[in-house]
């Protein structure tokens, strides 16, 4: 395994300003040249949550190496959180996608490349993946901004709505800076393209945190602009599960609860792989 971390504000030679975070944490495959084939690899860009205030370790490393398990090369953002507001986030997030998709050829990657979001960081993918146009991400990249879009997204018990009946309010209130005219602006389900990618989301009914409405007004959303889209809502489980298993959750037994919730993962495998992502071999 390669192991390396990106200050992506260097790599764009961009102030840094106020900003803290904004590194990108890269697990990639060592090439073995026994084997006398290379295997380009797709790659996921992970984006933990943690409510606009700090950034879930349960929903980063760990994430990463089940995925990397399964072929892929991995990139795990560390974004700024509170009191730092918008639009320092949705740029860095769209810095890491653009890394990304810049960098490909030097990283032998397939030029399939995804992004996956947990809660709060489920709504910074969410960015990405419907507001990718947004004015942010264009004064950084101008014309350029169309590569920040992913070509798939897998959105997990996901923050989405500033409705107030169904919002988790400090993330919404975080990544606005508290500016109440910008909370419409990224309700996502209400910003929904017809040339968004691939979406998968999941959540659980229990989620007491995040309500699953969020979820449920965002794949009502993609219906209606017909984007491709897979929802599953586990009947059992609470905010945060991450991949529901030991690594994951420190409550961890094996109970049904877990095993359950934890079929998302391969679910979301079968459906990156349905939408062209995969491990080619070349001699």
């Amino acid at each position: 395994m390669i192991l390396e971390t990106v200050d992506l504000f260097k790599y764009f030679a961009l102030p840094r300003g106020e900003a803290e975070r904004g590194t990108l944490a890269c697990y990639r495959h060592t090439a073995i040249a026994e084997l006398g084939v290379v295997r380009p690899r797709p790659a996921l860009v992970i984006i933990p949550g943690g409510g606009y205030a700090m950034i879930s370790e349960r929903e980063s490393e760990t994430v990463a190496l089940r995925y990397f398990q399964a072929g892929y090369d991995c990139f795990v953002l560390s974004y700024d959180v509170a009191p730092r507001a918008y639009p320092v986030q949705i740029q860095e997030a769209a810095m890491a996608m653009m890394y990304v998709r810049r960098e490909q050829e030097a990283l032998s990657l397939t030029g399939k490349t995804a992004v996956a979001g947990f809660s709060a960081g489920g709504h910074l993918a969410g960015c990405l993946t419907f507001l990718w146009r947004d004015s942010a991400i264009e004064a950084l990249f101008g014309a350029e901004c169309g590569r920040v879009r992913p070509d798939a997204s897998l959105l997990c018990y996901p923050v989405v709505t500033a409705d107030p009946r169904w919002w988790h309010r400090d993330s919404i209130v975080n990544f606005c800076g508290g500016d109440a005219a910008l909370f419409e602006a990224y309700s996502l389900e209400k910003h929904v393209p017809t040339d968004a990618p691939p979406v998968f989301l999941w959540t659980t009914d229990k989620d007491d945190c995040v309500p699953p409405e969020n979820a449920w007004l965002l794949y009502g959303a993609l219906r209606r602009a017909h984007v491709s889209a897979e929802l599953h809502v586990f009947e059992e489980g609470w905010h945060g599960l991450s991949l529901a298993d030991f690594e994951s959750n420190a409550a961890y037994r094996g109970e049904a609860v877990y095993r359950r919730a934890a079929r998302w993962v391969d679910m979301s495998l079968e459906f990156l792989q349905g939408h062209g992502f995969c491990v080619p071999t070349q001699r």
